[in-house]
C-alpha cells in the first residue's frame, strides 16, 4: 500500500507533466477550498502551466485579498474546452463540488484528480488524494509542497494560511493538531499576510449579516435528552436583514464556540424553495454518521447534509414538509 508522501510525489510527477489544468472548488465555497485552489494555481502558473479556475459560485468579497481569487470562473461552458486533468479541491463528491454534471462535458481523455480531507470521500478520481488526519485541504497542498520541496512564496502562504485557519475554526476545533500549527509557524516565514487573514476571518461580518444571525440565535433551543442545541433561518430572514447571499458562513462555527453545554451543535437553513442545508459541529459525538443518514457527510465533529423540504413553524415547533 502506497503512503502517503509516495502518493504526494505521484501527484507531483502527474501535475508536472500537464499543461492545461482546470482547478475546481466546492460550490458556496470557504476559506479552505479556496486556499487549497489559489495556492495551486500559483505554483502551477509559476510552472508555466495553463490553469481555469471555476467554482459554481464565486468568491464573495471576503476572499478578495487571495492571489488569483478574481481568476475564478462560474461559467459552465468551460466545461467544454480541453485539459487534460480537473483537479478536484476539497469535496467528497462530484455533487458537492456542484460539476457532477458538467464533467461529462469534459474529454474522455481527462484525468480527474481529487485532493480532499473528509472522511467520507467517495474516492471518486483517476487520481485520489485523500487524507483525513489532516486539518484541511490547504494542509495536503502545504505537504504537498513541502515533500516535494517546493518554496513557498507570500502569495501561497496567505491561501494555505487562509484554509488551515478556517477549517481548525483559527485553531480552536477538534482539527486544530500539532501540524497544522507548525505548518502556520512556516507560513508566516514564507511570508504570509497574516494580518490580511485576521481581517477577513475574524472582522468579515457587516451589521445585515449580524443581524441575520440574531435571528437565528433568537430561535436556539437545547434538548437536554440528546445535549444538542440547533437553530434555523429561513429565506425570508436573509431577504429582511437584507444580507447577502453566503452570511450564515461561519455561524455553525461561531454557536460551537460560545453554545456551551451543549454537546452537539445543528443549524438548519433553507437555500431555496424546497432545498434544506443542515450542519453539524459537535465536541465528541460523531456526526458524520448523522449527517450520512440524510445523504451527507463529513468529519466525525463537523458536517453537513442537504435534504429537500421547506422549513415550516407550528406551534409545537418546527417541521420539514
Amino acid at each position: 500500500m502506497e503512503t502517503n508522501e509516495q502518493r504526494q510525489r505521484k501527484l507531483f510527477e502527474l501535475l508536472t507533466g500537464y499543461n492545461r489544468l482546470l482547478l475546481a472548488c466546492h460550490q458556496k465555497p470557504d476559506g479552505d477550498t479556496l486556499g487549497a485552489g489559489t495556492a495551486l494555481a500559483h505554483w502551477l502558473k509559476g510552472l508555466g502551466k495553463e490553469v481555469t479556475l471555476f467554482c459554481l459560485d464565486k468568491p464573495g468579497q471576503t476572499y478578495a485579498f487571495l492571489d488569483h481569487s478574481g481568476e475564478f470562473t462560474n461559467d459552465p461552458s468551460i466545461f467544454a474546452s480541453t485539459y487534460d486533468a480537473i483537479v478536484v479541491l476539497d469535496s467528497g463528491t462530484l455533487a458537492y463540488a456542484g460539476v457532477h454534471k458538467l464533467i461529462d462535458s469534459l474529454s474522455g481523455d481527462t484525468t480527474v484528480i481529487n485532493i480532499d480531507h473528509h472522511k467520507s470521500n467517495a474516492q471518486f478520481g483517476h487520481f485520489n488524494l485523500v487524507d483525513e488526519t489532516a486539518s484541511s485541504t490547504s494542509e495536503i497542498i502545504a505537504d504537498f509542497f513541502k515533500v516535494n520541496n517546493q518554496k513557498l512564496d507570500a502569495s501561497m502562504a496567505t491561501s494555505l494560511m487562509t484554509g488551515i485557519m478556517n477549517d481548525t475554526a483559527y485553531f480552536t476545533n477538534a482539527a486544530t493538531n500539532i501540524h497544522s500549527l507548525e505548518l502556520t509557524s512556516e507560513f508566516l516565514t514564507a511570508g504570509a499576510r497574516s494580518s490580511e487573514v485576521a481581517k477577513a476571518m475574524f472582522k468579515n461580518k457587516d451589521a445585515k449579516t449580524l443581524n441575520l444571525w440574531g435571528s437565528a440565535l433568537a430561535r436556539l433551543k437545547h434538548n437536554s435528552r440528546l445535549n444538542l442545541a440547533f437553530t434555523y433561518l429561513k429565506q425570508e430572514d436573509l431577504v429582511k436583514a437584507g444580507a447577502k447571499p453566503g452570511a450564515t458562513e461561519g455561524l455553525i462555527n461561531f454557536l460551537n464556540a460560545i453554545c456551551g453545554g451543549a454537546e452537539t451543535i445543528m443549524v438548519l437553513t433553507q437555500a431555496d424553495d424546497n432545498l434544506i442545508k443542515g450542519s453539524f459541529r459537535s465536541v465528541r459525538t460523531d456526526v458524520a454518521r448523522l449527517a450520512k443518514l440524510f445523504g451527507g457527510g463529513g468529519h466525525k465533529l463537523a458536517a453537513g447534509f442537504t435534504i429537500a423540504g421547506r422549513i415550516v413553524e407550528t406551534e409545537k415547533g418546527i417541521k420539514i414538509i
